[in-house]
């Protein structure tokens, strides 16, 4: 991969990597020797959550690369994680409901695995079909962050999501209405940390973690992000601070995110 620029466009991923039509990438896992950790935890928007010994990855890789999942038709990879094999694990589905299960309750697998039930995502998410937002490992001095469609957001200890065992529905980890909308994001957060809002018409603010109210979790939320009557949240990241960027100024900045050219990656 070409080293470029702090602010270079980089570079189309599908001319790095073997992607397939429809195919995206999902997460980057990065390693010098496969032994950062124990093992890589996959979950999927259908609940299925699988570990598999990160060694087992340290293998030649092929042109078209190498199953790391066996997804199911249907169903698709949304997050990936490095745990130890002692950590626990925090889903968030769309409904707004946390699960957190110890990750040994799932045996370690291969990699041609689709793995085993992490959570149950039989209720509806905010009037359409339920699914996993976010996994991630669940430590009691972090804290989840989430956000709804409509912009409203807050942060809730991870000590107040008590295990309840993989395979359940969870606890309710907001209080969702017509008005908040649907549950858009989930980000386990520190408070120094620095989160950057994306919504559909392109539009992307970035804001303080600490700026944002900690609340318990069947909580509404306060607003996070002015959104417009036919706009709403479709994505939240973590900012990723390098010793170049410039501090961020204390009030939120708001600005039209510019669309790809074409042939670049989205």
């Amino acid at each position: 991969m070409p080293e470029g620029s702090r602010t270079a466009k980089g570079s189309a991923l599908v001319n790095l990597l073997p992607l397939r039509e429809g195919e995206k990438v999902m997460a980057v896992i990065p390693t010098r020797d496969f032994k950062e950790n124990k093992y890589l935890a996959f979950a999927t928007a259908k609940g299925q959550f699988k570990k598999t010994e990160f060694l087992a990855y340290n293998t030649p890789i092929r042109a078209d690369g190498i199953i790391a999942i066996k997804v199911r038709d249907g169903d698709e990879l949304v997050q990936v994680r490095m745990t130890s094999g002692e950590d626990d694990i925090l889903m968030v589905s769309k409904s707004a409901h946390a699960v957190r299960f110890s990750e040994s309750e799932a045996r370690p697998m291969g990699r041609d695995t689709s793995g085993v039930k992490g959570m149950n995502v039989s209720a509806k998410g905010g009037g359409e079909a339920n699914r996993v937002l976010a996994m991630d490992v669940a430590r009691d001095d972090t804290e989840l962050f989430v956000v709804t469609e409509n912009g409203y957001g807050k942060r809730t200890s991870i000590a107040e999501y008590p295990r309840k065992g993989r395979g359940t529905k969870g606890v309710l980890t907001a209080k969702l209405t017509e008005k908040k909308g649907g549950l858009a994001g989930a980000l386990i957060v520190r408070e120094h940390q620095e989160l950057l809002f994306i919504s559909q018409n392109g539009m992307v603010q970035r804001t303080s973690a600490s700026g944002i109210s900690t609340m318990g979790r069947p909580t509404q939320g306060v607003k996070v992000m002015n959104i417009k009557d036919d706009d709403r949240i479709s994505a939240v990241a973590l900012v990723v601070e390098s010793s170049e960027d410039p501090p961020a100024d204390e009030a939120p900045q708001q600005d039209e995110l510019q669309a790809p050219e074409d042939g670049a990656a989205g």
